[in-house]
């Protein structure tokens, strides 16, 4: 076999392999960057967690509004990657990247938002009501997988697994 036949064929594999592994690489960047966006968001949900008392979501409106706007905000975060048709996101798995948002929310958040809808005495100021009712309705939709693998005890799996260790 002519020597300049195999050292292109060796040439042509070494070039594909280093585009897959740029492209992987590439894809975990962005994946990263997503996260990382994501998991800011969810930190300043906590932030709107009292200090003294973390058991409970506070009733001022600012604080729920934020709580509130900042899932809303991870959920526009990420839907604005997912249509950009980036080739480095083609099948993403969505609902992986949301289950890590939602285990970095704190669980007294994570609670709050399984309600089915809030009351007049959820909040110190009930004028705004209908508008949290309905951002609440969108969380749900957003993190509703999240949430059924976190009633179903999905989660607890990772629980085992760490204390496995």
């Amino acid at each position: 076999m002519d020597f300049n036949l195999i050292t292109s064929i060796l040439a042509a594999i070494i070039a594909t392999l280093a585009l897959i592994v740029s492209y992987i690489a590439v894809r975990f960047q962005y994946v990263a960057i997503i996260n990382t966006q994501l998991a800011d968001c969810a930190s300043r949900c906590n932030e709107q967690l009292t200090d003294s008392n973390k058991n409970y979501v506070p009733k001022e409106n600012d604080k729920i509004s934020g709580i509130l706007s900042g899932i809303i905000t991870a959920e526009e975060i990420l839907n604005s990657y997912l249509l950009e048709r980036n080739p480095f996101l083609l099948n993403l798995n969505s609902q992986r990247i949301i289950d890590h948002f939602y285990l970095q929310l704190h669980t007294t958040i994570r609670v709050y938002v399984e309600k089915e809808e809030l009351e007049s005495s959820d909040l110190s100021n009930s004028n705004r009501l209908d508008v949290f009712n309905k951002q609440l309705k969108r969380v749900q939709g957003f993190l509703g997988g999240s949430i059924t693998k976190n009633k179903n005890g999905e989660f607890e799996k990772l629980n085992k697994v760490s204390i496995k260790r």
